[in-house]
């Protein structure tokens, strides 16, 4: 086979250049491209007031964009404040097993406290009880 080659001239080159300008905004916006700002408001100025359109569509693709991204961020930050107040809630269960140690020591050391009350007061009664005893007895 041949290789078919083609000479373009100045005039085609002009006929594929009108019709890529026509239809390229059509493209971008078929094909959801991201455009910046700066983009968005440059192909608005050198657009017909039939491709209008495009344009808003740019801008409302570019405004879904930021929200998405916002979205992002938020998550983020939510996922790092979860993250702090899980520690804080970590460092609040450590004291307060810190805090029952402590009441348990403190009850511990009350319950020693009135066990020994308890003998004082029994070996109190029985001595009253016998000294009354021997001055019945005796008396």
């Amino acid at each position: 086979m041949g290789d078919a080659q083609m000479e373009l001239g100045e005039r085609e080159f002009k006929k594929i250049g009108e019709y890529v300008k026509s239809h390229l905004k059509e493209w971008i916006a078929e094909s959801g491209a991201n455009l910046g700002a700066g983009a968005a408001k440059g192909a608005y100025r050198e657009q017909s007031e039939g491709s209008k359109i495009g344009v808003e569509a740019f801008a409302l693709r570019r405004s879904e964009l930021d929200l998405v991204e916002r979205v992002v961020r938020v998550e983020d930050e939510l996922k790092n404040l979860r993250e702090v107040m899980e520690e804080r809630f970590q460092k609040v269960d450590e004291r307060f097993e810190a805090q029952r140690e402590l009441m348990n020591e403190r009850f511990d050391h009350m319950v020693k406290r009135t066990s020994f009350s308890q003998w004082i007061i029994g070996i109190s009664f029985t001595a009253v009880g016998v000294l009354m005893l021997v001055l019945n007895y005796f008396g």
